[in-house]
């Protein structure tokens, strides 16, 4: 190879070496290549952060009741399972006949003690009638009277009806069953109305009280949250537990919840004001420390800085930061996987933490009011 050549092959290195200083986007730092990592930021803004605790319960009917028979006799109709009822509607029927007869039967004894009290009250009056005859009278006419008023009720009773709007859920008897006064004859269940029932740590017995915010989440419709407040709040510690009795009563017009599901449930505890706000999952740790990625300046360049903090409380995907950040500081939240502390920055969005909190809470399957 002559030497024209050799200088012609130094001149194309000498090029492609000075090409490829920022042919992808690089910087350089005193001939060092400088990496430029793509991330999402947010600027902190002081916000209020609502405090609360996470815990499991359970839903029941509020109106939820065996309906039982209060008379003897053969079943001539029930209702299916399933069917709707309305308050104070037929649920089931029983055969009334012997009833029926002793209902008259009754009411002619009554009317007959009746018409011989009448007929001694002016013999009574003149004393033609002793004070002990009008007496024996007047008792038998009352004892006639009460034997017609059980008559009369349990003819009414042939027909079990319904205390409360619901829906058949079970059938205890089927048509032609011979039943007694207090055999069970089906299940009617109400959800127009839920009530959901949690036990609380006794730690927390001076927080959350009767009317403190409740969130309601339905594991079964992929986390739809209800918002209500609690309805009751016990006084009394199990002594096992060491938890007291919460209950949360709420609408259930749609029918969702159902009762014996689970849930998760969040009662508020406190209200935080004026108070610095991460995403979860902005915050890295190792060896029991917690840092976060910060955005800097430096020479009209942002640069990752990696900075340890300090956590409070958190809720959902929310933390509480009590220190290592400040106001205005700008918080890597999105692209942290591949960042090193001092690597340029590439802001593809950027917004408030108020508005990433809003963001993240409506993603969580936002709240619907309930009460």
């Amino acid at each position: 190879m002559n030497k024209l050549s050799l200088l012609l092959i130094s001149v194309l290195l000498a090029v492609l070496i000075t090409g490829c200083d920022d042919s992808n986007g690089n910087g350089e730092n005193n001939g060092e290549r400088v990496r430029e990592i793509p991330v999402e930021t947010i600027t902190l803004v002081p916000d209020r952060f609502d405090d609360f605790v996470r815990l499991t319960g359970s839903v029941e009917a509020i109106s939820d009741a065996v309906i039982s028979s209060e008379v003897s006799g053969n079943i001539v109709r029930i209702a299916d399972r399933g069917q709707r009822v309305s308050r104070n509607g037929i649920i089931a029927r029983v055969d009334d006949r012997m009833l029926q007869a002793n209902f008259r039967a009754a009411k002619a004894a009554f009317e007959f003690a009746d018409e011989t009290l009448q007929r001694l009250e002016p013999l009574y009056a003149d004393s033609i009638v002793s004070v002990q005859d009008f007496r024996a009278a007047l008792t038998e006419r009352d004892a006639r009277r009460a034997q017609l008023d059980q008559a009369e009720t349990a003819l009414s009773n042939a027909e079990i009806r319904a205390p409360f709007a619901g829906r058949v859920e079970e059938r205890m008897v089927r048509t032609g069953e011979l039943i007694n006064p207090g055999m069970p004859v089906v299940r009617l269940v109400s959800t127009e109305r839920v009530r959901v029932r949690v036990g609380v740590p006794e730690r927390y017995s001076s927080e959350i009280r009767e009317g403190s915010e409740a969130i309601v989440s339905l594991r079964s419709y992929g986390g739809a949250e209800l918002v209500s407040e609690v309805s009751f709040a016990g006084s009394v510690i199990d002594q096992d537990r060491r938890t007291y009795p919460v209950e949360i009563e709420m609408a259930n017009p749609e029918g969702i919840v159902k009762p014996e599901m689970v849930v998760s449930v969040q009662l508020k505890r406190r209200a935080i004001e004026d108070a610095i706000i991460v995403p979860r999952t902005a915050i890295i740790r190792d060896e029991g420390t917690e840092n976060i990625f910060v955005a800097r300046e430096v020479n009209g360049h942002l640069v990752s800085e990696l900075v340890e903090i300090r956590t409070g409380t958190a809720t959902g995907p929310l933390v509480e930061v009590l220190e290592g950040l400040e106001p205005g500081d700008v918080v890597v939240v999105a692209g942290m996987s591949a960042l090193s502390i001092g690597d340029r920055l590439n802001v593809l969005r950027s917004e408030t933490s108020t508005e990433r909190s809003q963001r993240l809470q409506a993603r969580n399957g936002g709240l619907a009011q309930v009460r």
